[in-house]
C-alpha cells in the first residue's frame, strides 16, 4: 500500500509550525552554518546587474519564508519598483515584505503545488489604459523550495507563466558527487536530528484525521516519480509499519537539475555551485 504523503503546505500551515521550522533552519541549515552557502545568494548579483541594466524591475519571491536568502541578494541589487512576497504561510510572507527593500510591497499566500495559485501570483493585472507601457522585467526567485515539491511540474508551471524577458533564479539542495543515493546518505544527519524531530512531531499532532500513535524514522528512498532521484523522507511509523510520509526532500545530482531545466522549457544563463557540491543556484529564462 502506498504511503500517504502529507502536502507540503501542512508543514508550515500554522505560525507555531513556522516558528519551529525557523528554529530548525537557524540551527541545522548549511545556509546558516556555512559562509560558502550564503555566498551562493550574493554571487548572482554581478550577472543580474548586467542583465537588469539599471532598468525598473519587479521582484517576486516565491516560497520566501522570512526572506533571509532574498535579503542577501537584494543588498547588492538596485531597489525593485515592486516587491511581491509569496509563501505557504502568509505570516512569514508579511515578515519578508517588511524586511526586504522596494518602492511598493505586496504579501500573498501561495500554494506552489497548485498551477492556478501560481498563475494568480504571476499573471500581471489587465491594464485598461489605451497606451500600453512596457512591462518591467520580473526577477522571480525560488529559494530552498524545489527539493520539497515535485520539481518538474513546478518548473514547467513557472516557465509557462513567465514573460519573454523574465528571469527565474532558483536554488536546490544537491546530492554531492555523481551517485545520488550515496550523496543523500552523506547529508542525512542535516535532517535526522532532535530539532527536526520536534518540528515534525508537531506537524503529526496537527494532522487531521488524527494519526495513530507512532514515531518518526528518517531514510533515503527513490522518488516516486523519478526512481533515479534520491529522496530523504521522514516517515510516520506505527507498529513497525510506515503509514505516512511527513516530510521529503529530494537531493538531485547536478546532471539531474540540468535535465529538469531543459525539460521544463527553461534555458540556463548561469549557475553557482557550493564547493562541497551540496547546494546550487541557477539563473534561467524562458525558452524562446
Amino acid at each position: 500500500m502506498a504511503l500517504v504523503q502529507l502536502p507540503a503546505t501542512a508543514l508550515y500551515s500554522h505560525p507555531f509550525l513556522a516558528r519551529l521550522w525557523k528554529k530548525v533552519h537557524l540551527s541545522c541549515s548549511p545556509f546558516c552554518r556555512r559562509p560558502a552557502i550564503r555566498r551562493l545568494y550574493t554571487q548572482p548579483t554581478t550577472v543580474l546587474r548586467v542583465l537588469l541594466r539599471h532598468a525598473p524591475y519587479n521582484f517576486i519571491a516565491l516560497g520566501c519564508a522570512e526572506g533571509l536568502k532574498e535579503s542577501l541578494l537584494l543588498r547588492k541589487l538596485p531597489k525593485p519598483t515592486l516587491l511581491l512576497t509569496a509563501d505557504t504561510c502568509l505570516f512569514m510572507a508579511k515578515i519578508a515584505a517588511r524586511k526586504l527593500p522596494a518602492r511598493a510591497k505586496i504579501a500573498r499566500q501561495i500554494d506552489l503545488t497548485s498551477a492556478s495559485s501560481i498563475s494568480r501570483i504571476l499573471t500581471p493585472p489587465t491594464s485598461h489604459s489605451k497606451t500600453k507601457a512596457p512591462r518591467p522585467v520580473r526577477l522571480i526567485t525560488l529559494f530552498g523550495v524545489l527539493p520539497n515539491l515535485d520539481p518538474l511540474p513546478l518548473l514547467r508551471c513557472l516557465a509557462k507563466n513567465m514573460g519573454r524577458k523574465d528571469l527565474l533564479l532558483f536554488s536546490t539542495n544537491l546530492a554531492p558527487g555523481k551517485n545520488g543515493r550515496k550523496g543523500a546518505l552523506c547529508v542525512l544527519p542535516q535532517y535526522d536530528n532532535p530539532l527536526t524531530h520536534r518540528w515534525l512531531q508537531a506537524v503529526a499532532l496537527r494532522t487531521r484525521p488524527r494519526l495513530s500513535l507512532g514515531s518518526i524514522h528518517f531514510g533515503v528512498y527513490p522518488d516516486t516519480t523519478q526512481s533515479s532521484l534520491s529522496r530523504i523522507e521522514a516517515r510516520w511509523v506505527v507498529e513497525n509499519k510506515p503509514t505516512h510520509t511527513l516530510f521529503s526532500s529530494r537531493r538531485p545530482t547536478l546532471h539531474q537539475v540540468e535535465s529538469w531545466i531543459q525539460t521544463s522549457g527553461l534555458t540556463r544563463i548561469h549557475q553557482w555551485i557550493d564547493p562541497k557540491g551540496e547546494e546550487g543556484v541557477w539563473l534561467t529564462t524562458r525558452k524562446a
